[in-house]
């Protein structure tokens, strides 16, 4: 039965919303948009077929500029006579909030004008719909298309079509822009690598484009408020970028299903401006790599509006790149559960104590956890030969439970405690980094106290971040920070 989920999530003792019974279709299709003030604002955005309502959650207000893509989660259908449903659910029910009429109207459903006719249900199954609305705000052409990315949800975007009504709003096309503080001079002793400094000259500005577009459509995150997320988490983020070779984990369409470009940028293209600083390293290969160094908010900000989500740095500065100044290790969990992460990360707690070095711990955005000491005594291999010793003395307490085997088909259900990364050329995720996955994670700092089988890394998010740190009295990882600044500061 087409209500029969409708039905399911509602107590109709307790709710006002309209029962679960089909309706007498209406002789032109109508269509409505709701406004849902439930524990997030969104928009539902229904379609009369078959005698319900198809429905879709859209997390921003519909938009009538063909440039904006707006997110369409495919819901359960709804009666008809919910089409003209305004007022308040319940809190304890399903969708508790406040429901306004934020535009409705009919429409007519440009499918059966195809070489081949296809009903309502027949383009939703085909994953694609073409109508024209004939609303107070919705006027004209429309699209839902479904995405092509497996996901939990089954997510759509629902597109204006360039027609007559078609109305660009401010903000889009690069017409929105920030202006750029004073570039800092170059310094007058350059590091070791061939190092190109950043333009002398005042930048113009950093002009951010396309705002609106979706960069994690399942959360309905856009790319305004991803610029925005690093604009304010710059000053804490910088300090772990600064003068480090950085790897740029770039997604110009966002999350945007399989077939969204995600690459891994090392070398800057030419085309950047003169201000963004690089430094001159020969690759494995006998290549000269122009990596960037992230030095200011402005660098940053720019990368970030050329579609970058993640930055991955160096262990190491230009001004010493042979030598790390911090040891990493990186515990993965593979097949094995997250509470068997933490109890490994515990015991390398308690090891790194009894060798008297200061351990901090984050999340690394995706499912484990990071461990960073400061490290002062020498290169590379110092450092890498140091901690394997110290993660075989954490495999040996814990053999059911860690491993230091690379082979994946090995490790069984055992967390991986990979110090390998510790290597010249190689790169890790700092903290205050989103990462390039669903919900729009975070590498966030911890206390240790808060490494308990409680823990879930999901929690810290774009979305959740700030409202954390402003609780946070102290930064977890206040001490390493001057550890990954420039030799010889205090």
């Amino acid at each position: 039965m087409a209500l029969e989920k409708y039905k399911e999530k509602r107590d109709f003792h307790t709710t006002p919303e309209p029962p679960a019974r089909p309706g007498q279709p209406h002789r032109k299709p109508i269509f409505v948009v709701q406004e849902h003030h439930a524990s997030r604002l969104h928009y539902d955005f229904r379609l009369e077929a078959d005698g319900v309502l198809k429905s879709w959650a859209v997390p921003k207000e519909p938009s009538t500029d063909p440039a904006n893509k707006r997110l369409a989660v495919h819901v359960e259908d709804h009666p008809l006579a919910y089409a003209s449903f305004a007022g308040t659910i319940p809190e304890g029910q399903y969708g508790a909030g406040t429901v306004e009429i934020w535009d409705s109207g009919t429409f007519d459903n440009l499918l059966t004008e195809k070489p081949v006719p296809q009903t309502v249900a027949e383009g939703i199954a085909a994953g694609r719909l073409e109508f024209a609305l004939h609303g107070k705000k919705l006027r004209g052409r429309f699209a839902l298309i479904r995405m092509s990315g497996k996901g939990r949800k089954d997510n759509w975007l629902l597109i204006k079509m360039k027609d007559e009504m078609a109305r660009p709003e401010a903000g889009t096309n690069g017409r929105a822009s920030r202006k750029a503080a004073p570039q800092r001079q170059a310094r007058s002793t350059p590091a070791p690598p061939q190092r190109r400094p950043a333009a002398k000259h005042a930048k113009e500005g950093v002009t951010f484009t396309n705002l609106d577009k979706l960069m994690y459509p399942e959360d309905g995150i856009t790319k305004g408020e991803v610029i925005e997320f690093y604009r304010r988490i710059g000053p804490r983020l910088l300090p772990y970028l600064r003068d480090r070779p950085a790897t740029l984990e770039r997604l110009p369409e966002g999350l945007d299903g399989a077939q969204a470009p995600h690459f891994w940028q090392k070398n800057t293209p030419a085309s950047y401006p003169d201000w963004i600083p690089r430094v001159e390293l020969p690759s494995e290969q006998g290549k000269t790599v122009n990596y960037v160094l992230v030095n200011d908010l402005d660098n940053l900000l720019y990368l970030v509006n050329q579609g970058t989500l993640t930055f991955h740095a160096w262990f190491s500065r230009v001004e010493d790149l042979d030598r790390p100044d911090f040891v990493l290790f990186d515990l993965d969990p593979g097949q094995a559960t997250f509470g068997d992460v933490v109890t490994v990360a515990n015991e390398l707690y308690e090891v790194l104590k009894e060798e008297g070095s200061k351990a901090y711990v984050k999340t690394s955005g995706k499912t484990g956890l990071h461990v960073l000491v400061p490290w002062k005594e020498g290169d590379y291999d110092e450092a890498r030969a140091w901690a394997q010793r110290l993660a075989e003395r954490v495999v040996e307490a814990l053999p059911d439970q860690a491993t230091t085997e690379r082979s994946k088909a090995k490790r069984g259900r055992r967390v991986y405690v990979d110090v390998l990364q510790n290597a010249r050329g190689h790169h890790a995720v700092p903290p205050y980094v989103l990462r390039a996955v669903p919900g729009a994670t975070v590498s966030a700092p911890l206390r240790w106290s808060e490494v308990t089988p409680d823990l879930d890394p999901a929690r810290f998010n774009l979305k959740t971040l700030f409202r954390r740190l402003a609780r946070l009295k102290r930064d977890p990882l206040a001490g390493l920070a001057p550890a990954t600044g420039r030799r010889g500061k205090k």
